[in-house]
């Protein structure tokens, strides 16, 4: 065993948070034959990662030629430098294109997981399609089909949602351009557009999408012995002589306890979203909605500056349109708006009647939109996402948003029988929103949007119904009724925190080395490319990758000398 003797050590490498980067890094020093403790202070194991889609992106990977897809190290640096315009940390880039093909493998081959890659169509390309290096498919993994039942009562601790379950393979809705679907389609895709009941479903055979990537990490976990502590809180980052050592918790009866670790601490908690001190002090621009868990509140951020560590690329975030739907208008939403406001007869105005913005575009690059703020008015937030009554009977992503004859509505929609009707539910000028949309039709007639570009780049037209000519992406709005729903500015989650090096290790903020034993990754480090969203599962690919790579520094910290 690596490691010192258990009398004065309580584990050789502890986790902070049970994400896909904290997760990683335990199965990642748990095969490296570390002794390996995971605390996660809720119930339920999985963190932001359980609920999310599951992808990582993760460029010039080894299954990307299965799939066509050509890559290559130089094509993943030119695009993630393109991308980046030279902020932030430039070894986070050699890291991702250097050390993420790297771990793919790893996990694979000594984690016993299954990763399967994008196939290229439909909207599985890089986010920033125009750029040099940019692909179409591979990069983008997803995890396969997982079996809850080698899990046994150990199941009830993985975070499972309404949306955990497999009903198809998650890449077919790219490569089948699912998000056309017209409502009542008789496939298993067409599930996904049902909105969320709310309801505590059973534990589902077989998990996809964030909680098959979580359910798989973890199997892999349980198999290296790694030991899995839920409803236990870190409290402090315990330090010796410049050294982290530890870690300082409390248990669900709130005794305190501290735990010792011989290589080290990893601080994989996540991003902020749900700390609102935090967020005013930090953030530039408003997150009225967040995917993250509730329990995203900072903790190792506060817990890392304690000690001294320095902080990088706070502010920023990874931005995502929200429409306060099927949530109870929960602070935590996970409604976030893609696809539906990419499909012609869609567009989206402000509260003074105008569009803003290429309602195309990725979600990430959506973000800036709502920052605009002219003589103290904040003139984009909220928004509208309007469309009409043909593209409600045409698409279920749309029609789900529109209740059932009798049904009452909902408080985030409007409805109108003419747009001047519409108009006045929304509260803005019935002139003004004509005189847009009567715009906005001509555009669609002729094929080109001559204040926004929408529908001149293959990310965009990717989203968009080709069916619908001359351009995929613009539909008029004509045909009654009328419908409106509220969209706000917010976040898949905060990122930037702790800065890392390239080995994931946290820089001192006085003496600008790393501190000892002291490691994050994921959204509470700075960790991965900056300012930035280059394609599907970014977040994902870049939390994978950091928890990696500070797991192989822990381990090779106690790996024997030779000669010694």
């Amino acid at each position: 065993m690596i490691g010192s003797s258990e009398n004065e050590w309580d584990a050789d490498f502890i986790v902070i948070g049970s994400g896909g980067a904290g997760l990683t890094g335990a199965l990642t020093a748990a095969i490296k034959g570390l002794r390996v403790i995971v605390l996660e202070k809720t119930s339920l194991i999985g963190g932001t990662t359980a609920v999310s889609g599951g992808t990582s992106w993760i460029p010039n990977n080894h299954l990307e030629a299965g799939v066509g897809v050509a890559d290559s190290r130089e094509e993943a640096l030119a695009y993630l430098n393109a991308c980046i315009i030279g902020v932030g940390d430039p070894t986070h880039i050699d890291v991702l294109v250097d050390h993420g093909p790297e771990v793919i493998k790893f996990l694979e081959e000594e984690g016993g997981m299954e990763f399967l890659a994008t196939r290229p169509g439909g909207s599985s390309m890089d986010y920033r399609s125009w750029l040099p290096g940019a692909k179409v498919g591979g990069r983008a993994l997803v995890v396969g089909k997982t079996a809850t039942a080698p899990f046994g009562e150990f199941a009830s601790k993985l975070r499972i949602t309404h949306t955990s379950a497999w009903t198809f393979d998650p890449r077919d809705y790219n490569s089948e351009a699912m998000h056309l679907d017209a409502p009542g389609a008789q496939r298993p895709g067409a599930s996904v557009f049902a909105p969320p009941t709310g309801e505590e479903d059973a534990i589902p055979a077989n998990l996809a999408r964030g909680a098959a990537l979580v359910a798989q990490l973890v199997r892999g976990g349980l198999a290296h012995g790694v030991d899995y502590r839920v409803d236990v809180r870190a409290e402090e980052i315990i330090e010796e002589n410049g050294r982290a050592v530890g870690v300082r918790v409390s248990g669900p009866d709130g005794e305190a306890q501290v735990l010792r670790a011989s290589a080290g601490v990893l601080v994989a908690t996540g991003g902020f979203s749900h700390d609102e001190e935090l967020k005013r002090l930090w953030l530039s621009r408003r997150i009225q909605y967040s995917c993250e868990l509730e329990s995203n509140s900072g903790d190792g951020h506060r817990m890392g500056m304690a000690i001294g560590a320095q902080t990088a690329g706070i502010g920023d975030a990874w931005w995502m349109p929200h429409l306060p739907l099927g949530s109870d208008n929960s602070i935590v939403n996970t409604a976030g708006s893609r696809e539906d406001r990419a499909l012609p007869h869609v567009m989206i105005v402000n509260d003074k009647a105008k569009r803003f913005m290429n309602e195309s575009i990725n979600y990430h690059d959506v973000g800036k939109y709502f920052d605009s703020v002219v003589g103290g008015w904040e003139q984009n937030f909220p928004a509208w996402l309007v469309f009409d009554g043909y593209a409600a009977r045409r698409y279920a992503v749309l029609a789900w948003k529109v209740p059932a004859e009798g049904a009452p509505t909902p408080d985030w929609l409007r409805i109108g029988a003419s747009l001047a009707d519409l108009a006045r539910e929304m509260e803005v000028d019935p002139t003004v929103f004509e005189a847009t949309v009567e715009r906005f039709n001509g555009f669609a007639q002729a094929g080109v949007d001559e204040d926004f570009q929408r529908g001149e780049t293959a990310y965009d037209r990717a989203w968009g119904d080709p069916a619908n000519l001359p351009n995929p992406c613009l539909g008029a709005l004509s045909e009654g009724p009328f419908y409106a729903v509220r969209m706000y500015a917010g976040a898949l989650s905060t990122r930037g925190g702790l800065r890392v090096d390239d080995k994931g290790r946290v820089y001192s903020a006085a003496s600008q080395q790393p501190i000892p034993g002291l490691y994050a990754a994921g959204n509470c480090s700075n960790g991965g490319p900056t300012s930035c969203y280059p394609g599907p599962g970014a977040t994902l690919g870049a939390a994978l990758t950091f928890g990696y790579v500070a797991a192989m520094d822990a381990a090779d910290s106690l790996a024997p000398v030779e000669g010694s």
